[in-house]
């Protein structure tokens, strides 16, 4: 086939086009570190690419939820440990009243002080941290226990619930009646710390004594309920740290797919770089006539 002018300088052209294609792709590859910046870079790349970017999207939102979990529980934890404290007390206090050498002024003076106590076990039972009650259930706006009255609850019944993983859920709080109330005996904390105080504030301190094994099975039962919200607990903190794993993996596979090798596309560009510029010098040798030679 024979050359003519015009071919050889659409050949040229097209030479230079290409360079300088590749050259704006290796530049923009170097300059952003991404080897693939849009789908036709890497077509059978693409579905990796979106598959680990999705997966690292609902790790990122799930390791959200878990810290709003582990928060929880940690303050849940806290108040049961001064829920706790205040048994503890309150046993020490019966103890104390039961030894038979008080008079009914001393047990009045114990009364008052597991009164003080009572208080003390309200303010715990109505805690509210950022505005939300800690022991309302779902009701987190309404005060579970406004007076502390025998059978009050206002909350309610449900323990909150939040997704930690892919359709696995936990409860990150209970509701105030599985803590301050008596399963076994039918009665809540409230009657208990009240038959208590009378009985001490009366001076018979053989009936406060009486309400020892009332008290021992309601703390049990409270340690029982922190023991197994400690278990959540601990779950949530194993699933925080299989969440963490799991999204360094898929950003390792992503970057697998989408990121250059630096050195090698710097490499690539100074290569192009140096073609270009032949091509370019070779051009204008071969077509002195043409528009490059006249735009020198």
């Amino acid at each position: 086939m024979r050359a003519t002018l015009t071919t050889t300088y659409r050949s040229l052209l097209a030479n230079l086009s290409h360079s300088t294609t590749r050259l704006e792709e290796l530049r923009l590859q170097a300059a952003t570190g991404k080897r693939m910046t849009k789908p036709s870079d890497d077509p059978s790349g693409i579905r990796p690419v979106l598959d680990s970017r999705g997966q690292i999207r609902s790790s990122e939102r799930f390791l959200r939820t878990l810290g709003t979990a582990g928060d929880r529980l940690d303050i849940l934890d806290t108040h049961l440990d001064r829920v706790e404290n205040l048994m503890v007390r309150a046993k020490e206090t019966l103890v104390y009243a039961g030894n038979g050498t008080l008079s009914q002024q001393d047990l009045a003076t114990l009364g008052d002080q597991m009164r003080l106590m009572k208080d003390e076990l309200l303010a715990v039972a109505n805690a509210n941290v950022e505005g939300k009650y800690l022991f309302s259930g779902y009701k987190e706006n309404v005060r579970p226990y406004p007076s502390g009255a025998p059978g009050e609850f206002e909350g309610d019944a449900s323990s909150i619930m939040l997704e930690i993983g892919p359709g696995e859920k936990v409860p990150v709080g209970l509701s105030g009646d599985a803590i301050f109330g008596d399963p076994g005996t039918g009665k809540d904390l409230w009657q208990l710390f009240d038959d208590m105080i009378a009985a001490l504030a009366a001076g018979d301190s053989a009936g406060a004594l009486a309400e020892m094994e009332r008290l021992d099975q309601t703390a049990d039962h409270i340690r029982a309920q922190r023991s197994q919200m400690g278990n959540i607990a601990q779950r949530v903190d194993n699933a925080q740290l299989n969440m963490q794993d799991m999204r360094i993996d898929m950003m390792a596979m992503l970057s697998r797919y989408e990121d250059a090798d630096i050195v090698e596309t710097i490499t690539n560009m100074t290569m192009q770089e140096t073609a270009f510029k032949a091509a370019l010098d070779i051009t204008s040798r071969v077509s002195r006539l043409s528009i490059l030679d006249y735009m020198r």
